[in-house]
């Protein structure tokens, strides 16, 4: 009778990290597993008298799960502070069950937490009881993502003060590759600011809130918006002329206005850092 071959390396590592990783635990996991590898796992992991094989290898899960709900609790601070730390371990958990990372980069690991929090079942307590929930992480996120948005010169006054006047209507303008606009039914923004600070978060009621999200040198910062300002920047993002642009501007403040408030908006995002050279 012929011994079986012993595990190759890619085996060993694919078995550890199915196990490790997975969201039910290493027993449970084994328990549910028919895949022949798993037989090599005593060849792999020796126990002794203190700890199996199965417990020592627990202890790479545990570290692999608290990794990641450490990463989750930075990038979801307004989140983890209102439900409380023990509920968002419970959230993290369900949510890891549901959507185990598929990346190397533990960088995406909570990409889709804002998507759970208004879907998954195991999602409704926290719904029911902070309806905002889902805004909330959406915004989180987006103050993530915008962290970690590609550099890219910003365009000046000087950079206009070069364009022909007879091109002004039909420039397309480009946003920095940080900003975002989200739109919420909640006034989402006034919980992370008091996460922020350290302050108790304060209570919000329903309301539709733009709010503009963007980073300047190694710092993100969000604000609310007022409605004109979130559609003509929208509208940049989407690559409308400036012309078009000025079309909606002059829908809240006719057409006699619309120079002035054109030129202060694009002032106000220029020198905010919001656009991008090479219009």
């Amino acid at each position: 009778m012929t011994e079986a071959a012993s595990p190759t390396l890619a085996e060993i590592q694919h078995l550890l990290q199915r196990l490790i990783t997975a969201p039910e635990g290493v027993r449970s996991a084994l328990a549910e597993d028919d895949d022949p590898e798993s037989a090599h796992l005593a060849e792999v992991i020796r126990g002794d008298a203190r700890l199996s094989a199965v417990e020592r290898l627990d202890v790479y899960a545990n570290a692999y799960f608290f990794r990641i709900l450490e990463v989750l609790a930075k990038d979801y601070p307004a989140i983890e502070a209102a439900i409380g730390h023990d509920r968002f371990h419970d959230l993290v958990t369900a949510y890891l069950a549901a959507h185990p990372p598929t990346r190397f980069s533990i960088r995406y690991a909570g990409e889709g937490l804002a998507d759970f929090i208004a879907d998954h079942a195991d999602a409704a307590a926290v719904r029911d009881e902070f309806p905002w929930a889902e805004n909330l992480a959406a915004l989180e996120w987006a103050i993530v993502d915008a962290f970690d948005a590609e550099d890219a010169p910003h365009l000046t006054r000087d950079d206009l003060a070069r364009i022909p006047p007879d091109r002004w209507g039909g420039l397309r303008f480009a946003l920095d590759p940080s900003v975002r606009v989200l739109r919420t039914g909640w006034p989402v923004n006034r919980l992370r600011e008091a996460s922020d600070r350290e302050v108790p978060l304060p209570s919000v009621e329903r309301e539709d809130t733009a709010i503009l999200v963007r980073r300047r040198d190694e710092r993100v910062f969000h604000r609310a918006l007022d409605p004109l300002d979130a559609d003509c920047l929208e509208r940049i993002f989407d690559g409308a002329t400036f012309g078009s642009v000025c079309e909606r501007i002059a829908l809240d403040v006719g057409e006699s206005e619309t120079p002035a408030r054109a030129f202060s908006l694009l002032t106000a995002w220029i020198e905010s850092g919001l656009l991008s050279s090479g219009v």
